[in-house]
């Protein structure tokens, strides 16, 4: 694959992405419900609860390289007859005789990984829980876009509704105008039906605003964590986004992207599964010995005259097996290579997402400013139109028709305030931004090593 130098759709910063990109808009609400998302959400706690399940099963996958050893006490008490034996003493019984038996021992067990067996299995698992650590930045990240996306969200519906209510006033104004004219007998029942249906229109999309921001607000607090009872106060205004776009270089996206790190680990798990069904072709071998004291007296337990022991080793080789170890090869590898191509195909989607994300901010900035125009052009055709109709040289259609204008420009240019701010957020979601590779263990965004090196347990 051939990788550009730098990004084809658009200029960037070649700097390395912030890890908490949201700062940028320099919003303290913000700032705040996201940390609240990262401590309370409970798809992050599951997340959370996978990772710690996955490091547990990388570490039990090593402990078959160290020999295992196993403590036993144990004792037996039993009756015992002898039939047929004719013992003095026992005339007309049967003869008996009651013993007990106590023991002490120590078991150990080992198996030579002569053929990568185990060491396969351990890299496998801990390249799966390094996986699943990327797994959980990736979630922590997508989170903070999501809180992000959907406050911006609230912010542009309390603002649509700001809005709304003032084309409302707007239209009341208007409507006495035509009412008072029309009551006066010079203005036709026509014209105000029309702008008595404009006002109720208004007055619709006022209640239509505030169900879209009643439902926003909702999906913020269930973020969060919080019970959904619709208090959040949206903010007052949206940021601006800044021109500068820090995009860094397409090199650094195969070790910034959590995702594509976790298809990375999982392509490397699927190789490691080939040399374990590989290494199940070829014998085992394995020692058992174990070492006591066995005697009738508790006192004795410790003597070492009483001392038992044994050795075992046991080689096992696979003869006949009906082609199913060699059929397991085959589907490691098939599965292997299932893996390279949704690991080459994620990191095209990740390079198609940035490119895509850059080349849309550049339209959308081109846009915003056309309507910026545009609305200041319909504010002074407005205005022509007011005077023209209070001095009865115009038509109040007209005057309805600018209002409506710039309401339909004003709820745009608000629409895509908020479509650049989803953008900025998808292109910093794209370029993995929130994981930090060089991260300190335990912070938000570290993974774990691949082989988890001397974290094994019993």
């Amino acid at each position: 694959m051939q990788v550009p130098a730098v990004w084809n759709s658009g200029k960037a910063l070649e700097e390395t992405v912030d890890v908490r990109w949201w700062k940028q808009f320099q919003d303290p609400h913000l700032d705040a419900l996201i940390e609240e998302a990262l401590s309370n959400n409970h798809q992050l706690q599951a997340a959370a609860d996978r990772l710690e399940a996955a490091v547990n099963e990388a570490r039990m996958a090593g402990a078959d390289l160290v020999p295992s050893m196993g403590f036993a006490l144990n004792s037996s008490r039993q009756r015992q007859n002898f039939i047929g034996l004719p013992l003095p003493g026992f005339a007309g019984r049967v003869p008996q005789a009651t013993y007990t038996l106590m023991g002490v021992g120590l078991d150990i067990s080992w198996e030579a990984d002569l053929w990568g067996r185990i060491r396969s299995g351990q890299i496998r698992a801990g390249a799966l829980a390094s996986a699943q650590s990327a797994d959980l930045a990736a979630v922590r990240h997508s989170l903070a876009a999501q809180t992000a996306k959907a406050w911006f969200a609230a912010t542009g519906a309390h603002l649509q509704l700001a809005l709304a209510r003032e084309m409302v006033a707007s239209y009341q104004v208007t409507s006495q105008w035509v009412k008072s004219r029309f009551e006066a007998g010079f203005q036709p029942a026509l014209e105000l039906h029309l702008v008595l249906a404009d006002l109720s229109a208004a007055e619709s999309l006022v209640h239509l605003r505030r169900e879209q921001l009643d439902r926003v607000v909702l999906q913020i607090e269930l973020l969060a964590g919080r019970y959904p009872a619709g208090d959040l106060k949206a903010g007052d205004s949206l940021p601006s986004v800044s021109a500068e776009i820090p995009a860094g270089l397409p090199s650094q996206l195969l070790i910034r992207r959590p995702d594509l790190i976790a298809a990375q680990r999982r392509l490397l798990a699927s190789d490691a599964g080939i040399v374990q069904s590989q290494a199940n072709l070829h014998p085992r071998f394995s020692l058992t010995t174990g070492g006591g004291t066995a005697t009738d007296s508790l006192l004795s337990l410790l003597n070492g005259n009483y001392a038992v022991w044994s050795l075992l080793g046991n080689l096992v080789q696979p003869i006949f097996q009906g082609g199913r170890l060699k059929r397991q090869v085959d589907v490691a590898r098939s599965r292997s290579e299932e893996a390279l191509e949704i690991y080459t195909d994620a990191v095209l989607q990740a390079f198609g997402e940035v490119e895509t994300a850059l080349s849309v901010e550049s339209l959308l900035r081109y846009r915003l400013r056309e309507l910026e125009e545009s609305v200041a052009e319909a504010r002074a055709a407005r205005k022509q139109a007011q005077l023209r109709y209070r001095h009865g040289q115009g038509s109040v259609m007209t005057v309805l028709q600018t209002e409506r204008r710039i309401l339909d420009l004003k709820s745009q240019i608000l629409t895509l305030q908020h479509l650049l701010l989803d953008n900025r957020i998808d292109l910093h979601l794209a370029l993995g931004g929130g994981f930090d590779p060089n991260a300190s263990p335990g912070s938000p965004g570290a993974l774990l090593p691949v082989m988890l090196e001397g974290e094994r347990g019993n």
